[in-house]
Formats: C-alpha cells, structure tokens, sequence
C-alpha cells in the first residue's frame, strides 16, 4: 500500500506540473513531425539550368530533374540566390556542372541527377567537370556543415550555462537581495549579461580557434570574423536563457526549454537541408536565431564574406538579443522568490 501511495503522489505531482506533462506527451509528437517531414522530402528534383545540352539530354534528364530556362549569364547569379540548383554546361566533350557548393543535399541532387541521366545517353564517354562557386568540389559534407555545429554548440553550452546560473541566482535569494536595493533592473540584467557574456566569450574563442585550427575545418574567411559572429550568436542565448529561467523554478525546469529551444534550431539551420520543403515550413527558420547566425557563418567560412557582407544577419542576431534583453528588465518587475 505505500509504494502505491507513493506511486499516487507523483502521479498528482505531475498532474499539476503542465509544462511536465507538455515535455512528456506534446513534445515528442511535434519534434517527430518536423524531423519525419525534414527526412522524408520525396520531391528531390533539382532545378538545372541547360547549356548547349543535346536533345538526347534534355529528353531523358527531365526523368530525373526540373529544366528551367535561364541566360547563361544569369546561371551565377540564381546559383547564388538558389532559384536553380545546378547548371548544366556542354563543351568540348565535356560536362561542366556548376552548383552554389554550400548545400551539400543540393549538390548531391544535382551530381546524382546528372549521372544518372548521363548513364543513359549511348554512347556516354563525356567527362564530368564540377565547378562549385563557393567551397571546393573535393569539400567533405563536415566542412558544408561545420559551420552551423560551431554556431549550434555555441548557442546551447551559453543557454544551458545562462539558465541554470540565473536559476541559481534566485535559489540563493542573490537577485531577491538585489532587487530590494537602489539597484535598477536594467543595471542588474546588463551586469548578469556582462558576467556571464565573459565566459560566453572565452568559449567563442576556444570553439572557433579548435574547429579552424584543430579539425582544420574549410575556412576560407578572417577568424576573427568568425569569433564575431559566434559571439553576437553567444549574446542572442544568454539574454534568452536568461528570460526563460525567469519562468523556471528550479534547474530541471530549464532543461526542459532544451528540446523546444534547441532541437528546431538544428533541423532549420542548416544541417538537415530543406531545400526541397516547400516555402511554407521553411518560414519556421526565419523566428529562429541559429539560422541568421549559420547563414553568417557558412558565408564567412565557405564564402568568403566579410561582415559587411553578412550586416543584416549580425543586425537580426542583435535585434534578438535587444528584445530579449527589454524582456528580461520587464520579467524582473513580476520577479518572485523561490
């Protein structure tokens, strides 16, 4: 009987603790939605532009990709702003296949369509020339997603570390005695921002200079612009750590936010790749910080870019981290003691 009543004591516990019971039953749904539709894109023909392609081509890579129409001289161009995947180019007994280089689902699209519909033209003696704008056609699939593990793994050590560590602070009733003196809240969160953005930045530095110097990941950007960028990212999840724990009791309460916060930044930043999704899931990615920082990241590293080229990224990142922040000084007025 008393392993029962025990039983029946947590099962009430749970029973009150809904955002428990979201984490158990809701959760795990929707996460499993969003990674089965990321999965499971069953319409993967790349758009390809042709050039001077033979009609025994264009007759049978239509099987296997969507033809578009596109100027020669525009290819570049709608490469870089992925309106087509790939192009086509036939020259001198050979196949140049032209594609962006930083979408790794894109490029394998594009290759395996081409060699596909090639294997079917007899005889098939041409060579296949790959020609990536960004990158190198000898680029692993790490070095294309590197980027975003560098910018994921910064934004989820600084929110655990900001969340916990702020939850912290009211358990040992620091914030309520603060709150209680002349202090203002916008100088208390602008300190916690500075005390914990000190470590935030140290973990910048060690993440970037490892994976560069270390792993030798594919870089063709400055560092330093690199760190910028991670740093900025590193901001964006301190202050949102920092306002969810202000709704968390306790530390366990915090890594509850983990699957919510984390997860969807993984599957829309970039490392599962959807560009085959239609725009309707992809606008999911636009309210989520990571994917503003992998994009600066990917065209600094792969592209070359510098920050001027990456600004309106870096001024979404900074703009998260400024309503985050505006936030934060509001939730210290409904402040409440553990």
């Amino acid at each position: 009987m008393r392993v029962f009543a025990i039983s029946k004591r947590i099962i009430k516990q749970f029973l009150k603790d809904k955002r428990s019971l979201a984490m158990i039953f809701v959760a795990p749904v929707v996460l499993l939605f969003l990674f089965s539709y990321i999965l499971k894109q069953d319409d993967t023909k790349p758009k390809l532009a042709l050039v001077d392609a033979p009609p025994v081509f264009e007759n049978v890579i239509g099987d296997y990709a969507k033809v578009v129409n596109v100027n020669r001289s525009d290819i570049k161009g709608q490469l870089e702003d992925k309106k087509i995947d790939g192009a086509v180019i036939f020259t001198e007994g050979k196949i140049i296949v032209q594609f962006e280089g930083t979408d790794t689902a894109r490029t394998s699209a594009v290759i395996a369509s081409i060699q596909d519909a090639t294997k079917k033209m007899a005889p098939s003696n041409v060579k296949l020339v790959l020609d990536p704008i960004y990158g190198s056609k000898n680029m692993e699939s790490f070095d294309s997603i590197g980027p975003i593990f560098i910018g994921f793994f910064s934004f989820l050590f600084v929110f655990i570390l900001a969340g916990v560590s702020f939850v912290r602070e009211r358990l040992t009733t620091t914030l309520e005695r603060l709150l209680v003196t002349p202090v203002k809240r916008w100088e208390i969160v602008f300190g916690y921002i500075l005390g914990f953005g000190f470590f935030a930045l140290i973990q910048s530095l060690i993440i970037t200079v490892f994976s560069i110097s270390v792993l030798d990941m594919y870089n063709v950007g400055n560092a330093w612009e690199v760190c910028v960028v991670n740093i900025l990212l590193s901001l964006t999840a301190l202050t949102l750590g920092m306002l969810l724990s202000a709704y968390a009791n306790n530390e366990f309460q915090v890594v509850q936010f983990i699957p919510v916060i984390a997860v969807p930044q993984i599957l829309f930043s970039g490392i599962f790749s959807t560009a085959f999704l239609p725009d309707w899931f992809k606008i999911i990615g636009g309210i989520l910080p990571l994917t503003y920082g992998a994009e600066a990241l990917r065209g600094i590293m792969i592209k070359g870019q510098s920050l001027i080229d990456v600004a309106l990224q870096l001024a979404i990142l900074l703009g998260f981290s400024l309503l985050f922040i505006v936030l934060n000084i509001f939730a210290l007025k409904k402040q409440r003691s553990i």
